[in-house]
């Protein structure tokens, strides 16, 4: 019979060194290792487990530092446990099955604690860690079982994995006079020096909520006598966990709204249960809801630069507080109680909090004055899946959402906690004066006139200084406006390049066009010139394009012209047309026509600002969207009321909102409306928050009385 009409099954024949792979190259270091043991002990419902280093310590030297280390050779590591232990059934169908289901069975499920692991693949971590296990459990009043596995008989890359043999044995009990697991690892990979051991007490320290303590899951370490003996004890959290400065806690419901947040202030003393409107709190993208939830949180916060009064409070010094906090700092995911790596490990910003805090260092919180958690479940978290490696969750729109959800939690603190700092004023109206105005010597010139009218040396001394500060502040100033005018040029590269994408998509139409009605053999004039007279239309409103931005560029600045304000207006509203038609918002500009002498692109910078801030709230709300600006011109002054009805100004929030480097969105810098208190500052205007405009979301009232 031919090859091509032979027909048969194939079965996969997995080669020995499998075993090696999922241990070694799954499981990244042996600290990982470790507590992926530990949280088999965790499952067998221990509850405690002892993880003992024995072996010879030896010394280097590493740059100026001595270091201890227990030495490989004839080193070993035991871990034991008082759980439920395992019987034969349970070693040959679930120990010696890779990516057994053991653990996903209902039979095999405990209602008070969820398994950690369900891979089925934990175990052979300990092949990262030594070359040899003896593994020795027992169950209540059953015989011990002994099984010992020699990890070097799958590195033979030639045979396979039905051809190793796992020798095992069962006799009376020796040492397990109860139920429980010894593993014994020995021919250990790696050494194991005392900072080593004490990054794995940290990560243990976390295994299992430190805010939250689990008692009936103890976890000790025990290591030779000349190492640190401090490193030799049972694992508890220090009593700077107790003492935050803040702390925010609640719950994240299935449509990712907040329930139940309490947010507390060492300062106030008291908690304060936060209640949220539906336009607020919400994610970016208002299409859909938040598949990350449900999931508790909690996240507690300090002052990084004042821990001289916490360490009065536990008796301890500011250089332990700090290295509890580094020891301790960042946000844990937690399913089911047990700790995922490697959420909140040391250095591992994975919400990128350090990143959101370069761009706002006054108002953001680092990673490392945080130590929280967020507890998510396997049952009521489907999407956040682990990685095959056990270290992390699935990249993923729900992961993304749980990073988001987090912001927007940590605002809510970063809010409160700015408004607690000292204020130089308490006045809700910004910038009466101008940012350099400051900058003057002409009180200090005056106070000299008055009280050494004589002294005409000092006189001119001052008054030429004074001259020369104003002239700097010019220079300075010229440099300033250039730099707001190329940034916010930057701000609408986006608009300009997708409108101009458009206007040159429709010109080559036209064009391609043209040349298919000049090959036609009844070829019409009066086509052609239609066609013509298209481009002719498109390249004028291209032009309208360039002309709305050429104020933006990086010109030198020029004395102000008059403008119409309302036309200005109009201008900046054209430029973000795009973002304005997809949120589908409306937008109403009064129906005058006012004239003031400014510069146009000074104008177009505070409208560009409060256009921005209109967009980014009303994408939050589900109602029409709307925004209206009145220009009304008074006897000695021009005013415009910029009105939206998105979620407006939180309450406590109305002087903070002016101050630079504050801002209520979850990743905002904090500028934009600073920037327009200055600009409107030296028109000798007013800029300020107001409760009567049109609309009942925010209302801003701008007020110019000079060149008007």
């Amino acid at each position: 019979m031919s090859e091509e009409h032979n027909k048969g099954e194939f079965i996969f024949k997995p080669r020995a060194r499998l075993i090696k792979t999922i241990g070694e190259e799954l499981i990244s270091n042996d600290n990982v290792a470790i507590v992926e043991l530990v949280k088999n002990s965790y499952d067998a419902f221990s509850s405690i487990v002892e993880i003992s280093f024995d072996g010879i310590v030896n010394e280097k030297l590493e740059g100026r530092k001595i270091k201890k280390y227990i030495a490989k050779e004839g080193a070993s590591i035991i871990i034991y446990d008082e759980g439920v232990g395992m019987d034969f059934k349970t070693i040959q169908s679930a120990w010696m099955e890779p990516a057994t289901n053991f653990k996903k069975k209902e039979e095999n499920k405990n209602p008070n604690r969820k398994f950690t692991g369900e891979k089925g693949i934990g175990r052979f971590a300990s092949a990262k860690l030594a070359a040899h296990l003896e593994l020795i459990t027992k169950q209540k009043n059953k015989d011990e079982i002994v099984v010992h596995f020699n990890w070097d008989d799958f590195s033979d890359e030639d045979n396979y994995l039905e051809n190793i043999k796992i020798n095992w044995e069962i006799r009376k009990p020796i040492e397990l006079k109860n139920s429980g697991t010894i593993l014994k690892l020995t021919n250990l990979n790696n050494d194991w020096d005392e900072d080593k051991i004490r990054e794995l007490r940290i990560t243990l320290s976390r295994l299992l909520n430190p805010i939250v303590p689990n008692e009936d899951f103890l976890i000790s370490v025990n290591v030779p006598n000349e190492l640190d003996k401090s490193l030799a004890s049972l694992i508890e959290r220090p009593e700077t966990l107790n003492k935050p400065d803040y702390y925010i806690k609640g719950k994240i419901t299935t449509e990712g709204r907040p329930s139940n947040f309490i947010f507390f202030s060492k300062n106030k003393g008291v908690e304060e249960l936060l209640s949220f409107g539906e336009k607020e709190f919400k994610l970016k993208d208002p299409i859909r809801e938040s598949i990350a939830g449900p999931f508790d949180f909690e996240f507690r916060i300090w002052n990084r630069d004042d821990l001289a009064r916490l360490s009065k409070e536990i008796n301890s010094t500011i250089k332990n507080i700090k290295k509890d906090l580094d020891d301790l700092s960042g946000i844990s995911i937690y399913r089911d109680n047990v700790r995922v790596l490697p959420y909140g490990n040391k250095n591992n910003d994975w919400a990128r909090l350090d990143i959101r805090r370069v761009n706002n260092p006054t108002l953001r919180l680092s990673n490392n004055q945080i130590v929280g958690y967020v507890s998510i479940g396997l049952d009521s978290n489907p999407l956040l899946k682990d990685q095959s490696n056990r270290e992390g969750i699935v990249e993923g729109q729900a992961l993304e959402d749980v990073k988001d959800l987090i912001k927007l939690i940590l605002n809510e603190v970063e809010q409160r906690r700015y408004n607690e700092r000292p204020r130089e004023n308490d006045q809700k109206t910004i910038v009466r004066e101008s940012l350099f105005e400051r900058f003057s010597l002409q009180s200090l010139s005056t106070l000299v006139k008055q009280n050494i009218p004589s002294n005409k040396l000092v006189i001119d001394a001052v008054e030429k200084k004074d001259a020369e500060i104003k002239e700097g502040i010019g220079k300075v100033q010229e440099v300033i406006s250039r730099y707001r005018r190329l940034t916010t040029l930057g701000q609408l590269i986006d608009a300009v390049v997708h409108d101009g994408g458009n206007y040159l998509n429709k010109i080559d139409m036209q064009s391609h066009l043209i040349i298919k009605t000049l090959k036609k053999t009844d070829c019409q004039k009066e086509e052609i010139l239609e066609l013509v007279s298209n481009i002719q239309n498109l390249r004028k409103d291209f032009a309208q394009l360039f002309r709305r931005i050429e104020p933006f560029g990086g010109r030198k600045r020029g004395r102000p012209k008059v403008v119409t304000v309302e036309d200005v207006i109009r201008d900046q509203f054209l430029l973000y047309h795009t973002d304005l038609s997809r949120l589908n918002i409306q937008y109403e500009i009064s129906d005058t026509k006012n004239s003031v002498t400014i510069d146009e692109a000074e104008l177009g910078i505070i409208i560009m600002n409060l256009i921005q801030n209109s967009i980014y709230w009303l994408e939050n709300t589900e109602t029409q969207r709307q925004i209206i600006v009145e220009v009304i011109k008074g006897e000695n002054e021009l005013s415009i009321i910029f009105s939206d009805n998105g979620p407006g100004i939180k309450t406590g929030n109305e002087d903070s909102i002016f101050e630079p480097y504050f801002s209520t969105k979850p990743d905002g810098i904090g500028l934009g409306l600073a920037i327009v208190g200055e600009l409107i500052s030296e028109y000798n205007g007013d800029f300020m928050l107001i409760n009567n405009g049109p609309l009942d979301g925010a209302n801003f009232k701008i007020t110019f009385r000079y060149r008007i």
